[in-house]
């Protein structure tokens, strides 16, 4: 038992030194206090295939306003004990200011490899986005994302550091984006689960500082 905490507290102590380490040298112009929430629903199919559908809700201006509403659904499937595919669709109806409320649509693709080794799990993922509009703005990203988690009976801790490249012709693989995200996902009874989390996200022109939780129902 002294061992297993032993560890875990190595594990927290490496999750704080990593955000720190990859932290300290960015620096924005602006920055903003806001929460994610959401709540997911996932039925199996198979013991290969999930379904997944969520819905969500998003701050911004220091929690003063909402700053979008979405919702998604998704499948993946599990290819290989270690490899799983997955896509989706979301559709983000999001508040521009003065613009008023306008609506985008994303569609994704992408795998997950995964590496356990008793506790531990690491997870490495690829996932291309492509995000639009219908008013000619349309974003192609691919999103890269390292997870290390380490279980302790129902509950597990995890830091995960994820990166954006731009796949437009005039942004071909510029780093847009980086989040560091750490937090606790735990399992409540037999059909529901929840992930409470921080995250840092960076961007060329703004800093977010991210409270947020997910809540996921399983059936």
């Amino acid at each position: 038992m002294l061992k297993k905490y032993s560890v875990l507290r190595g594990f927290v102590i490496l999750c704080v030194g990593l955000l720190v380490f990859c932290l300290s040298p960015l620096r924005a112009q602006d920055s903003d206090f806001v929460t994610w929430n959401k709540m997911k629903a996932r039925h199996d199919v198979s013991s290969k295939v999930e379904l997944y559908g969520d819905v969500e809700m998003r701050t911004r201006d220091a929690l003063d306003e909402i700053d979008r509403w979405g919702f998604g659904v998704g499948t993946s499937v599990l290819l290989l004990p270690f490899l799983k595919a997955e896509g989706g669709y979301e559709y983000h109806y999001r508040n521009r200011g003065e613009d008023g409320w306008k609506s985008r649509h994303r569609y994704h693709a992408g795998v997950s490899f995964t590496l356990k080794k008793r506790q531990w799990t690491f997870t490495l993922r690829e996932r291309f986005q492509h995000t639009f509009d219908g008013r000619g703005a349309d974003e192609f990203r691919l999103r890269t994302r390292l997870k290390a988690a380490y279980k302790v009976t129902t509950w597990s801790p995890y830091v995960s550091l994820e990166q954006y490249h731009g796949l437009g012709k005039d942004e071909w693989f510029h780093a847009s984006r980086f989040r560091a995200r750490g937090g606790v996902e735990a399992k409540l009874s037999s059909s529901w689960s929840a992930d409470v989390f921080y995250c840092y996200q960076h961007e060329s022109d703004l800093d977010r500082h991210i409270l947020g939780w997910e809540l996921i129902y399983r059936f």
